[in-house]
């Protein structure tokens, strides 16, 4: 059997079809609203219990733009049974001081329902599960625990003589509350579905894979190139890498063909030297640098402390041993709020410790050259700097993994296409 996933946007129509033919009974699809749909649908629920404006007409919208997808009376009535029961739950919680996320956590689970209930519609097949009956967990500071006997026992309740339809994102307490299950969630429901099912397989639909290069990783070799989170968000694999089940990234543009296949490797397979190369998208080198940084024990978590409590995710470090400054990168569209942030902290005065320190914000992107083959390997960091000093690419930055299997190397992005071309050419 094989577990799906997709998540739910506007063009569900286009690629309904590649995901029915793939489908076989016994299997499970794991369904989400795509990120934009859940902003959208958020903006909605915070503008009612936030500001107290009264959103029916919002969410009348909302059904309506679902029940075009489908003329099927039942789902029609169901979308309209959903959407009503939020705007009930609404309409309640004006009367509350809105102090928590809990009531959004809660309501933000009905789309998943929605959605995963269109997704059904449209297939003309397919029993639909609500994810938090099936995942159970708690609560660590925000990172879900999965309660694995509970869950375990429920995942393996599910039928296996008919296509299942599961809406992914949320798990449940024990006590009844619903829990986020965390950055990329539906992931995650997938890989831990698939992990207790023993699944032969976990693909992940993808649009615009394209983009990717046709390849073969192990699981360690993906968590290296997929740090940003695209096509699958390595923490979300573990489940299925500690169960050993290989992982798949579908192309919806290109009629679902599978273009990465993530798998264990055997020793015995790996070839000396790179296995590829991988570009992240546009990202933002924040350096910071003063004499502010020189000996100040404590200093880095300062830094990242005030990063990390504004939602600001680091994808690279590097730190110069003479302790001047310290380069790290975040994505483009977080640039401006970490910029804020570090602004903070230097206009503090209260901050005596901390000296002088100043800061740069720079577009750049960053080039990977990875591989289980790259270990050990004496005179690889030079091939790779020598070609790309061949082409005259500067290096703004560089950083390995202790684990030696991959490089990171920060680029101007107006190179990028010169530096992949020249790395991939190094390709065992």
């Amino acid at each position: 059997m094989k577990v799906l996933h997709v998540l739910f946007d506007s063009h569900v129509k286009q690629y309904v079809d590649i995901i029915r033919k793939d489908l076989k009974e016994g299997d499970v699809l794991v369904v989400s609203p795509a990120k934009e749909l859940v902003g959208q649908y958020e903006a909605i629920l915070k503008k009612q219990l936030s500001d107290k404006t009264d959103t029916l007409a919002d969410i009348q919208e909302l059904a309506k733009m679902f029940k075009a997808y489908s003329a099927d009376e039942s789902f029609q009535e169901k979308v309209d049974g959903i959407f009503d029961r939020v705007y009930s739950i609404l309409c309640q919680g004006m009367s509350l001081s809105f102090q928590d996320t809990s009531l959004i956590t809660y309501l933000k689970s009905y789309l998943v329902q929605v959605c995963s209930q269109c997704v059904t519609s449209l297939l003309g097949c397919g029993n639909v599960v609500d994810g938090r009956e099936l995942v159970f967990c708690e609560s660590n500071n925000g990172i879900p625990l999965v309660d694995w006997v509970l869950t375990e026992k429920n995942v393996k309740n599910l039928p296996n003589d008919r296509i299942v339809v599961v809406g992914g994102s949320y798990g449940r307490k024990v006590t009844g509350e619903t829990l986020d299950l965390g950055k990329h969630s539906s992931e995650l429901t997938a890989n831990i579905i698939a992990s207790i099912l023993k699944a032969d397989v976990v693909r992940f639909y993808v649009p615009a894979a394209g983009s990717l290069s046709t390849m073969r990783l192990s699981y360690e070799e993906a968590a290296q190139c997929f740090s940003g989170g695209f096509p699958i968000y390595p923490p979300a694999m573990i489940p299925s890498r500690n169960a050993g089940v290989s992982l798949e990234v579908a192309d919806l543009d290109n009629e679902g063909q599978v273009i990465i296949t993530i798998a264990a490797v055997q020793e015995s397979e790996v070839t000396k030297g790179i296995s590829g190369v991988f570009v992240s998208e546009p990202m933002s080198l924040v350096t910071i640098y003063g004499t502010g940084l020189l000996g100040s024990v404590g200093i880095s978590s300062i830094i990242f402390d005030m990063l990390a409590r504004n939602g600001i995710n680091i994808h690279f470090i590097s730190q110069s041993l003479s302790e001047y400054s310290i380069s790290f990168a975040v994505k483009s569209v977080k640039a401006n709020l970490a910029e804020q942030v570090l602004m903070t902290l230097v206009n503090d005065k209260n901050q005596s410790r901390i000296g002088d320190l100043s800061f740069t914000v720079r577009p750049v992107q960053i080039v990977s050259v990875y591989g289980q083959g790259i270990k050990n390997l004496p005179g690889i960091s030079g091939k790779v700097y020598t070609a790309l000093g061949n082409e005259g690419i500067n290096v703004i930055a560089a950083s390995q993994g202790g684990e030696e299997l991959s490089i990171s190397i920060v680029i101007d992005g107006k190179d990028v296409k010169k530096a992949k071309a020249a790395l991939e050419a190094l390709k065992a």
